[in-house]
């Protein structure tokens, strides 16, 4: 993608919040129980003798934005593999700034990999500890490679439908099958399409399965088709970097329509689980406090990111504006929030059953277990539930359309 000089004021909204606190700098500055968490003994950052002596994680992309929590974990100062697309650092304790006697290996997906899933490699490498996916493709991948979840840095998915607000004005997804308009999507029968197909919301017809992620054919029909994407990317990079388009650009959370999978489910093997109990005990609740501390202070990772991206050359350009955008959209989205119940970053099982039931419904699904549950794919045993993110707004239009301007 091509790099623009063109700045938004989220930059600007960036350092406003950070100066008047309306992100707090960690979860233990929101209440008593947060106070707990803040004070670790100092043996609280070792994971020298029980977790690998290099933490591996998969990701299921490029560096980006939504991967700060990892990032987050991983010193400035590392080393990176730009033939292989990964960074090695020592891994830092977030709650305390000190190292923890290993290091952290973060590992770019996609392209990087020709596009083998994160639930796949760590089966094919069994040093990688932790991949990092949705929680639909978990589910799909779990009868050829079974995965427990033990952490998800995000609450909300954070996948969205975005189109032309001067061609089109809808009110929600909902709207989509009345307009006939053609839906960009990566594949054509997808489980979110069939789900959409049955609540009549989207219409077979309507689908163009080969999109392939560039925005050539939204700006070739004027803004003509509707598109899937990112909250944290396309309506950003389409209203304020795309020269082509450089107009506003409205869109809605996927989540609305009932389809809400974790974004960042973070899992291991199950065998991972007992194998290594003591180490994700220490090493899931830094997990939790890397996403809260990057949310408060995004630049340094996006700064390694975006450093990341040029190094790579893969997956086109990625620049601090689009970071911090995205760091903002994650909060302003609810996409990283505090769950009902439980820690931050837990998972709520009555969600995972939910869509497990409708990938079900839309016959996504093979090879699994009988009476196969939330409970064979996630657990909450390692979480802090101490431990959640202290902010309160602004917030979007979470639950309609959003314009990005």
């Amino acid at each position: 993608m091509k790099k623009n000089a063109k700045v938004s004021a989220v930059a600007v909204l960036a350092g406003a919040l950070a100066g008047t606190g309306t992100l707090g700098a960690t979860a233990a500055s929101a209440s008593p129980r947060d106070a707990h968490a803040a004070r670790p003994t100092a043996t609280a950052s070792s994971l020298a003798g029980i977790c690998p002596s290099t933490v591996k994680i998969q990701m299921n992309w490029t560096p980006e934005a939504e991967q700060g929590a990892y990032y987050e974990l991983a010193s400035s100062s590392g080393t990176i593999n730009a033939s292989q697309k990964y960074y090695t650092a020592p891994l830092i304790d977030p709650a305390t700034g000190a190292k923890t006697g290993v290091k952290v290996e973060v590992l770019a997906g996609g392209p990087a990999v020709g596009y083998t899933s994160p639930e796949r490699l760590l089966y094919t490498d069994s040093s990688i500890l932790l991949g990092m996916d949705a929680t639909d493709s978990q589910i799909e991948a779990f009868s050829t490679s079974p995965t427990v979840g033990v952490v998800s840095p995000m609450y909300t998915y954070d996948n969205v439908f975005f189109w032309n607000p001067a061609k089109y004005h809808f009110t929600a997804i909902k709207d989509f099958a009345a307009s006939n308009a053609t839906l960009l999507s990566f594949g054509a029968k997808t489980p979110l399409n069939s789900f959409l197909e049955a609540k009549k919301w989207i219409t077979p017809g309507q689908v163009d399965g080969a999109y392939n992620g560039t925005p050539a054919q939204f700006v070739a029909t004027g803004g003509g088709v509707i598109s899937g994407g990112y909250a944290t990317y396309e309506p950003y990079f389409y209203a304020h970097q795309l020269s082509a388009w450089d107009k506003p650009i409205s869109y809605e959370l996927i989540a609305n329509t009932g389809y809400n999978p974790y974004s960042e489910d973070t899992f291991t093997t199950p065998q991972n689980v007992t194998r290594y109990a003591s180490c994700f005990k220490k090493l899931v609740p830094m997990i939790q406090q890397a996403q809260i501390n990057f949310e408060q202070s995004p630049n340094r990772v996006n700064q390694l990111i975006v450093k990341l991206d040029d190094a790579y050359k893969i997956g086109g350009g990625y620049n601090m504006a689009v970071g911090t955008y995205a760091a903002q959209t994650l909060l302003k989205d609810r996409i990283i929030a505090n769950p009902p119940r439980g820690g931050f970053g837990s998972f709520t099982m009555k969600r995972v059953n939910t869509l497990i039931h409708l990938l079900e419904h839309t016959h996504s699904l093979t090879g699994l277990p009988a009476n196969f549950s939330a409970s064979k794919i996630e657990t909450n045993k390692f979480i802090d539930p101490t431990l959640e993110i202290a902010y309160h707004g602004p917030y979007n239009n979470v639950g309609g359309v959003i314009t990005e301007r």
